[in-house]
């Protein structure tokens, strides 16, 4: 499923642009509302562009950074699978987003919001595409909030996954 690099890269603008596509599904009046306790759509999207921002900074650090901070790996990664069985731990043992990942509660622009997710999902993809080879993505690790030490690869699998379970938390509540 999701292995090589061009696979990645493919499976991230999927998520980005089914993202979209979703957030102009929500009706008006639900994209600022908040239903049961959850974000809203809109703090859904707007958390996911903070996440997005975030995962491009460890792609466009110079890359003496990351080796430096936390090492090289040892050319392995953990799978796509791994990668989400991990995170559906940590979630369902109370992990929660903090800190710059937590929307601000304020009423969004839906226009405005959701071109921010693609532009900074092309931004991402770009730099994964551009400035790593598939065997710098098992080596370079990067610290991620909730998961720990990354590989490169395990936070792009991270990210794709990241993008689908929001898209399906506005689906359930939203649609």
């Amino acid at each position: 499923m999701l292995k090589s690099k061009p696979s990645i890269i493919n499976y991230l603008n999927a998520t980005f642009e089914v993202l979209y596509k979703t957030a102009f599904l929500v009706p008006d009046n639900l994209f600022n509302t908040s239903k049961e306790n959850k974000w809203t759509p809109a703090e859904n999207i707007s958390h996911l562009v903070n996440a997005t921002k975030m995962t491009l900074l460890a792609y466009t650090l110079p890359k003496f950074l990351p080796a430096l901070l936390y090492r090289k790996g040892k050319g392995k990664s953990r799978t796509y699978d791994e990668i989400v069985e991990s995170y559906r731990q940590k979630l369902s043992a109370g992990a929660k987003a903090s800190g710059l990942y937590v929307p601000k509660k304020i009423n969004y622009d839906r226009d405005k919001l959701s071109h921010q997710l693609l532009a900074e999902g092309e931004k991402l993809v770009q730099a994964i595409d551009e400035r790593w080879t598939e065997e710098q993505l098992d080596y370079y690790r990067i610290q991620h909030p909730i998961l720990g030490k990354l590989t490169l690869r395990e936070l792009a699998y991270f990210t794709v996954y990241h993008n689908i379970h929001h898209t399906e938390i506005i689906r359930k509540y939203y649609l």
